[in-house]
């Protein structure tokens, strides 16, 4: 076990891997400097003009409802399918990395100092669910009843968030970030972050209970992505080629083996199978639950920072450098859609057909491109 040790080779996605990009866009957005008194789990995010050109790290969309979220616990929404933004405030100026709809109206923001903040009426109010302090004291009380029990991972679970938090710059807080959440129809859900955090709920999110000896993951690799199948089985995305697939009859996820040794940061569930993309340009197709991987050849070289099923059969990847594919024919071959990069892209979503949102050093904003559910593409093959 690397006992949370910030000495991984991997970055962290939307958080140490962008953190170069989006402070030097910041400052060239002007972005206000955060108070060096105050912590920022403790200080409300700035509400100003400058906030909608701010860098946006990750964003989603729910029918009409679009949230999208950056530095400094900026929340930017919109309730025209990201045509026009507005900030809202939020409890923490910490910096945020992602944000999903998990249910009607329900949205979920995460971040770094281990935020996790939740809005019933799709962005425009936020409440925060964890933070650094009371992560470390779940997790504290969590493992101290296991060892206790006589459970045999607890201990060294136990040491490893005690060193954590003995090592955090902010003394009581985990500062590590939360990447993804996903949460099911039934209620159960799980939370992922760096350095192999992960939470489960039974309730729809209103408790959470650490499962880091459940994913697999005894390296503590960073966990990136979580995802849902049209069977309602979830799975991980981490670090090094990990996959993992939930195992409800043995309450834990059980590996996936796949054929590629890098950084998988996202994952997709299609008509196809389930895709899972990283870094150079990297994607794989699965059709059988993980039992066996295909690589999609996607002709860049660039990190591939969202996947999306655009419609039945219809794909669409978006890389970091801005560049949008479109495949027609299940990740077989690929089209450029010819979109005008405006920056670097950190996440998108879709907002329509031939439309995506899309949150990167610019903001948030909506590209329209051929294909994704609109008109077929008509650019030449990649």
């Amino acid at each position: 076990m690397n006992s949370f040790s910030p000495s991984s080779s991997w970055p962290v996605r939307r958080a140490a891997a962008l953190c170069g990009a989006l402070a030097a866009a910041a400052a060239l957005a002007g972005a206000p400097a955060a108070n060096n008194t105050a912590d920022v789990l403790d200080l409300p995010s700035a509400v100003s003009p400058a906030a909608l050109k701010r860098p946006m790290s990750g964003i989603a969309v729910q029918g009409n409802s679009a949230v999208a979220v950056g530095m400094r616990g900026t929340i930017l929404v919109s309730a025209d399918a990201g045509a026009t933004w507005k900030q809202v405030a939020a409890p923490v100026s910490a910096d945020l990395t992602t944000v999903r709809f998990t249910a009607p109206n329900q949205a979920w923001a995460l971040g770094h100092d281990g935020v996790v903040l939740r809005s019933a009426d799709s962005g425009l109010t936020w409440t925060r669910v964890l933070d650094g302090r009371s992560l470390l004291a779940l997790l504290t009380k969590h493992y101290r009843a296991l060892q206790a029990s006589g459970n045999a991972d607890a201990a060294a679970v136990l040491q490893e968030v005690t060193g954590a938090a003995e090592q955090s710059a902010t003394p009581g807080v985990l500062s590590y970030p939360f990447l993804d959440i996903r949460i099911g129809a039934d209620g159960t859900g799980f939370l992922a972050g760096a350095f192999g955090f992960l939470l489960h709920t039974r309730d729809g999110g209103k408790s959470w209970e650490p499962w880091l000896e459940r994913a697999g993951n005894d390296r503590r690799m960073h966990l990136y992505a979580l995802e849902q199948g049209a069977d309602g089985s979830f799975y991980l995305a981490g670090e090094q080629g990990l996959v993992r697939r939930y195992d409800a009859a043995a309450g834990r996820f059980v590996t996936l083996e796949t054929p590629y040794a890098g950084t998988f940061f996202g994952l997709q569930a299609s008509e196809a199978g389930l895709i899972a993309f990283g870094l150079r340009g990297n994607a794989y197709l699965s059709a059988d639950q993980g039992a066996s991987w295909k690589q999609l050849a996607l002709g860049t070289q660039a990190t591939v920072v969202q996947a999306l099923a655009c419609a039945p059969g219809e794909l669409a990847f978006v890389t970091q450098s801005g560049q949008v594919l479109l495949s027609r024919d299940a990740g077989a071959s690929v089209l450029d859609a010819g979109l005008a990069r405006a920056g670097e892209v950190f996440g998108a979503a879709l907002a329509g057909p031939g439309q995506l949102a899309l949150a990167g050093a610019g903001g948030a904003r909506i590209a329209r491109i051929p294909g994704c559910g609109a008109v077929a593409p008509t650019i030449g093959k990649n």
